[in-house]
């Protein structure tokens, strides 16, 4: 197989979309699909089921017929034009439901998590050299302040008229250093406040790509594996439907599933119940408590305080919202609706978690 086949039927718009673009820019390089598969070495089956539908290409085939397009017409793909394109392709692997689409949105979250850690280490070099030169510049001024206090000294036994004036001008370099000093303070908080935000990105970092490693392993195959350790996960959502799906969602895991539809119901399973894994907890409650105050509650209780809590958030709230998450004690959030793909990695990954630290624990015991 290596011929333009025509588009399958009853393929989604977004699909349909994708295709027709890939075609038109196979046809304007004049080529067989043939041909053109032998020019980027793929197999022609492939290249024609991309064409037509049967198969969703990945981003890098995409990329190439962009660019091999641009090449031929002597013009460099624009931003926008590859913006526009990637956007296809988005759409239409998330209505085929591929464990890749899983992958872009973790990629994603990768992505913003490393910028803010290398923005948290630029601000740190900048911060901490701003703290070095006011230092300094406090070491200067005791310097020149010691010198003023000999002077005004020997000045007041010689010359009494000139006094005020050194008083000025000891006074003026005290009040700086005083001001420089309010300023260390608030640099030397800044910094920390940096460092902390920078060690958060590092971690989430760490905890995404631990979440794209347990994709690549299950994704492959299309099911997610069964043979993972079984685990106790509490769900908390007032909505019957949610906790549903949620069922759902995780049923290939056999993990051992408590619900809750409030506050009061998931701290009493929490108070009855040894084993506890992870939390999945909703952030937006129809009555009684919301997520954050449950949150809060879980955390101040000894008995619970260590489980660790995913926030379940609603894709119209903004970044606010899930910083207030991390906040109340969350380690990780996924909004609504769920992606069975990124629910499952992430799952996956804090129940292999809290296994290691029960296994740590018994070799701690022997």
């Amino acid at each position: 197989m290596g011929e333009l086949l025509p588009l399958s039927e009853g393929l989604p718009t977004e699909v349909r979309a994708l295709c027709g673009a890939l075609r038109d820019m196979l046809a304007s390089l004049d080529v067989s699909v043939r041909r053109y598969a032998a020019r980027r070495s793929r197999d022609p089956g492939a290249v024609s089921r991309y064409m037509s539908g049967a198969r969703i290409p990945p981003w890098d085939f995409v990329l190439d017929l962009l660019n091999d397009v641009s090449e031929v017409r002597g013009i460099a793909p624009t931003p926008e034009a590859v913006a526009v394109v990637k956007d296809m392709h988005r759409n239409a692997l998330k209505v085929s439901n591929s464990p890749a689409h899983a992958v872009l949105l973790l990629q994603d979250q990768l992505a913003d998590a490393d910028r803010e850690a290398r923005s948290a280490i630029i601000e740190r070099q900048v911060l901490t050299g701003a703290l070095q030169e006011r230092q300094r510049r406090i070491a200067e001024l005791q310097v020149q302040i010691s010198y003023a206090e000999a002077q005004r000294g020997r000045q007041v036994r010689e010359l009494t008229a000139e006094v005020e004036a050194y008083q000025k001008q000891f006074a003026g370099l005290a009040s700086e250093r005083d001001r420089l000093r309010t300023i260390v303070r608030q640099l030397e908080r800044q910094l920390h406040e940096a460092n902390s935000r920078g060690l958060e990105a590092e971690q989430r970092c760490e905890l995404l790509e631990r979440q794209l490693a347990a994709i690549d392993e299950e994704g492959a195959s299309g099911e997610w594996s069964s043979l993972a350790k079984v685990a106790r996960i509490l769900l908390v959502d007032s909505r019957p439907d949610n906790l549903l799906a949620l069922r759902a969602i995780l049923a290939p895991f056999n993990h051992d599933l408590l619900e809750a539809g409030s506050g009061e119901q998931a701290l009493s399973v929490l108070d009855s119940t040894e084993g506890v894994a992870l939390i999945l907890l909703s952030a937006e409650m129809e009555r009684g408590m919301d997520g954050f105050e449950i949150a809060a509650h879980v955390k101040r209780r000894i008995r619970s305080r260590r489980i660790p809590v995913i926030f379940l958030t609603a894709e119209k709230h903004g970044p606010h919202y899930t910083f207030r998450g991390y906040a109340a004690g969350a380690v990780d959030y996924i909004s609504k609706p769920f992606d069975p793909w990124v629910l499952r990695a992430k799952v996956a990954v804090f129940v292999e978690l809290y296994r290691q630290q029960q296994q740590r624990t018994v070799d701690g015991l022997e």
